[in-house]
C-alpha cells in the first residue's frame, strides 16, 4: 500500500504528532510505500521513508497553500492520505482528497480553535463548555468552520480517546459510524551509554508552555513544598507563550533557584530528564490522550496528573499513576509529598503502569486497528 503521511510536526521538535510520525513510519516502511509531508524548518532523517518539507517561514495562508501543492504532487498515485492535524495539514488533506480521488484518515487529537482561542486568552473555558458554547474572535470562529468542514470530509476520523471522540461527533455533527477510538501506544525507549541516575526530588515535566498544561500550578506546588523538601527541583522541557509569565512566578514565589526550564530540547533529552528524575507530573486542564503519560509509563517514572477525560483513560488513580483534581495546588503538593516520601508507592505505580501499557496502548494493537482503517477505505 502507497500512503501518504500529511503531519504539521516532525522530529526534531516536540510534540506528539512528531514522535507519533516517527514510530508510526519505523513500524509500516518496511511492509509499504510511505511519504511523508510535513510542515519544518529542520528536519529528522527517518530510514526508508520519502519526506518532503514545507517552510514554516512564511505567513499561514502562504504555507497552507504550498503545503496544499506539495500534498497534490506527492498523493499522486497514493492509495490512502493519514492526516495528523484538522486544519493547516487536514485542509489540504481533504481537497487533495477530493482533487485525487484518494480516502482521507484523520487523526485528530486536539480542537484547534479552542486552543488558539485559549492562547489568546479570548477564553478561560474548558473545551467541553467552549465546543458547547464557543467564544472568541472571528479568527477562532473562522477555525471551527474550517475544522467542522476538514471533519466531515475525512473518510475516517480517529481520536486517541473515548471522551475526545464524543466531544467532537457532537459538535461537529460526524456520523457516528465514521468516527473511532484507537488508543496512542508509548515511543520506543531511548538507550544511553550511561546509567541513568535518578535525582529523588526532581520533578520532570515536559510540555508547550501554554496556560492548559498548568505549570504556573506545578510551581506554586514547590513553592509549597521546598520548606518540607530543600532539594526540591522542577525541571521543565519545552517552549511556548507563557514560558516569562512563569519564570516571573517562580521569581515572585521565591523559587526561582528551585525550577530550569530548559527550552526546546531532543526527544532523547526528554527522555533521559524522566530517567533522572523522581516523578512526572501532568497538570493539564486538557488532554486527548496524553501521549506524554505513555511515555512516562515506557521510561517507569511514576506519575501525578490532573483527574480529566482523555488523561484518566490512562492515568488509573492509585494504579499507574496518582490523580488530582484540576486546580487544586494543596492536593497537587500533597500528591508530589506522599511520593516523595514512598519509594513502595512509586515501585506499586510503575509495576502498574507498565502492565498498562502492554494491555491497552501497545504498537501492535495500534498499527492493526489503523491498517484495518486503510483497508476499509481503499476498499470502498
Amino acid at each position: 500500500m502507497r500512503i501518504v503521511l500529511a503531519t504539521p510536526l516532525i522530529l526534531p521538535e516536540i510534540g506528539g504528532p512528531a514522535i507519533y510520525t516517527k514510530e508510526l513510519t519505523k513500524r509500516l516502511s518496511s511492509l509499504h510505500t510511505i511519504t511523508v509531508v510535513a510542515y519544518a524548518s529542520t528536519s529528522e532523517k527517518m530510514p526508508g521513508v520519502r519526506l518532503v518539507t514545507v517552510s514554516k517561514n512564511r505567513p499561514l495562508p502562504f504555507r497552507i497553500v504550498k503545503y496544499f501543492l506539495v500534498l497534490l504532487k506527492e498523493a499522486k498515485g497514493a492509495d490512502v492520505i493519514y492526516v495528523q492535524n484538522a486544519v493547516a495539514s487536514g485542509l489540504p488533506a481533504v481537497l487533495v482528497g477530493m482533487i485525487r480521488r484518494i480516502p482521507v484518515v484523520l487523526k485528530f487529537v486536539g480542537d484547534e480553535a479552542w486552543e488558539r482561542a485559549s492562547q489568546r486568552k479570548e477564553t478561560k473555558k474548558l473545551l467541553e463548555e467552549f465546543l458547547a458554547h464557543p467564544e472568541g474572535s472571528l479568527y477562532v470562529r473562522l477555525l471551527m468552520g474550517l475544522q467542522g468542514f476538514v471533519l466531515r470530509h475525512a473518510d475516517i476520523v480517529t481520536t486517541p480517546s473515548a471522551y475526545l471522540l464524543e466531544a467532537i461527533v457532537r459538535t461537529y455533527h460526524l456520523k457516528p459510524e465514521r468516527a473511532v477510538v484507537n488508543y496512542n501506544a508509548a515511543e520506543e525507549t531511548e538507550t544511553a551509554p550511561f546509567t541513568p541516575k535518578r535525582n529523588p526530588y526532581q520533578i520532570a515535566m515536559t510540555a508547550r508552555l501554554v496556560a492548559w498544561k498548568g505549570i504556573d500550578g506545578v510551581i506554586r506546588a514547590v513553592a509549597l513544598l521546598v520548606d518540607q523538601f530543600p532539594d526540591i527541583a522542577l525541571v521543565v522541557a519545552g517552549d511556548g507563550p507563557e514560558e516569562e509569565s512563569y519564570k516571573a512566578l517562580a521569581h515572585e514565589l521565591g523559587v526561582e533557584k528551585h525550577v530550569t526550564f530548559l527550552g526546546r530540547v531532543t526527544r532523547a533529552e526528554t527522555w533521559h530528564l524522566r530517567k533522572n528524575s523522581a516523578i512526572y507530573v501532568l497538570n493539564s486542564t486538557y488532554e486527548g490522550l496524553p501521549h506524554t503519560a505513555l511515555t512516562s509509563f515506557a521510561a517507569k517514572i511514576p506519575m501525578i496528573a490532573t483527574n480529566i477525560p482523555g488523561t484518566n483513560e490512562a492515568v488509573y488513580h492509585e494504579q499507574s499513576g496518582l490523580l488530582v483534581e484540576p486546580g487544586d495546588t494543596e492536593a497537587l503538593a500533597a500528591a508530589i509529598a506522599r511520593l516523595l516520601a514512598d519509594e513502595a508507592l512509586q515501585e506499586k505505580l510503575v509495576a502498574g503502569a507498565t502492565a498498562l501499557l502492554e494491555e491497552k496502548f501497545s504498537w501492535d494493537a495500534h498499527v492493526r486497528t489503523l491498517l484495518n482503517f486503510f483497508d476499509l477505505v481503499v476498499k470502498k
